[in-house]
């Protein structure tokens, strides 16, 4: 294990950043932080489920998670010497369960234990390359939370490991924050009434119900999603706003305003850092550009939650901002503004904690 230098976090040998503050962690000479990975894997691997690790589910050591590290997983097999299998092979418990084995998820290749629905890394669901194995048992435990409400559809809460937790009903219109207690009740990063759900056919309309922190809805692989001006979107820790930049008009007598050169850019990108505060400014020049915590245009040396390649942003049809994610380990999130469509399967992040939809 290594212990994080800044928080006191101990982090797997083969990590590079705290999963507790994002700090880069000490390591041996002889193993040189290596920059020919198309996207290095983060969070914690799939066949150690017990450990605390990257996501963005409720619970992890840093980004939405925690920033405490607990001490129950390390100590649970010994306040359990009644399950032999446990303190033998940890590691392989799960699987055990399952009737052993391991898929490779299609998304970022990670090794994922049988009985896992989800991909501990990507979050990719499993269920489908199962052919109906380890999926009928577990999905039985998630249906009666929303049938105990009378739901129609279902909030389910992803660990960071990849498992599911509770599952919060929704009925036709359903107000979540604070103030719905369950999973919401303890997050003080959710507001009080902080969004509302109404369900349709396969999908659910999301209204954000103006909430200092918003609802954030996973955008797909290789897929790029426009985004309009004063668009804000997360990857990794950062919190990046859309800013289209006005064109300089002459003056009512016919004067010219003086400025630099124009690269060829209509918008750029800021940092957000509070409601009405905002960090660092960067163009997004005519060629597009990369952001990452290795390799891009923009680094985000700090975030353990950024992968080394993360996203991209460019133009597409006369001016238009496009955002594609890179096949990144946690994703990248775009905001809700106002109300939005959402299919069902959809992956949200509200507060500190990561949704599935249901319904």
């Amino acid at each position: 294990m290594i212990v994080c230098e800044r928080c006191g976090k101990e982090n797997q040998d083969h990590y590079k950043f705290c999963l507790g503050c994002g700090a880069e962690l000490p390591r041996d000479a002889a193993q040189p932080k290596s920059f020919t990975a198309p996207t290095p894997p983060a969070g914690v691997p799939a066949a150690t489920p017990p450990q605390q690790g990257g996501g963005f589910g409720s619970g992890g050591g840093g980004g939405f998670g925690q920033t405490a590290p607990p001490a129950q997983p390390a100590a649970q097999p010994a306040a359990q010497p009644a399950a032999p299998a446990q303190p033998a092979a940890p590691a392989a418990a799960p699987a055990a369960a399952a009737g052993g084995g391991t898929l490779t998820c299609p998304q970022c290749s990670n090794s994922v234990p049988q009985n896992f629905k989800f991909c501990g890394s990507c979050g990719y669901d499993m269920t489908a390359l199962k052919g109906g194995g380890a999926a009928p048992a577990a999905q039985p435990a998630a249906q009666p939370a929303p049938a105990a409400g009378g739901g129609r559809g279902s909030l389910v809460l992803i660990r960071p490991d990849g498992t599911e937790g509770d599952a919060f009903p929704l009925g036709d219109t359903t107000v979540i924050g604070r103030d719905a207690a369950g999973p919401f009740a303890s997050d003080s990063y959710l507001s009080p009434q902080h969004a509302e759900f109404t369900l349709s056919a396969g999908a659910a309309t999301v209204k954000d119900l103006d909430s200092l922190n918003g609802v954030y809805v996973r955008i797909g692989r290789d897929i790029p999603t426009e985004l309009p001006d004063q668009a804000i979107f997360r990857i990794g820790q950062e919190i990046l706003r859309v800013e289209h930049l006005p064109q300089p008009q002459a003056q009512p007598d016919g004067t010219a305003l003086m400025g630099s050169p124009n690269p060829g850019a209509t918008a750029r990108i800021v940092l957000v850092i509070g409601r009405e505060t905002h960090g660092n400014g960067y163009i997004i020049p005519g060629t597009g550009m990369h952001l990452g915590r290795e390799r891009g245009d923009i680094i985000f040396p700090e975030d353990g939650y950024v992968s080394g390649l993360h996203c991209r942003l460019h133009y597409e049809d006369g001016g238009k901002v496009m955002l594609t994610d890179l096949g990144s380990s946690n994703g990248t999130f775009v905001r809700v503004r106002g109300q939005q469509q959402v299919p069902s399967g959809s992956l949200l992040l509200m507060g500190q904690q990561l949704f599935r939809l249901e319904c």
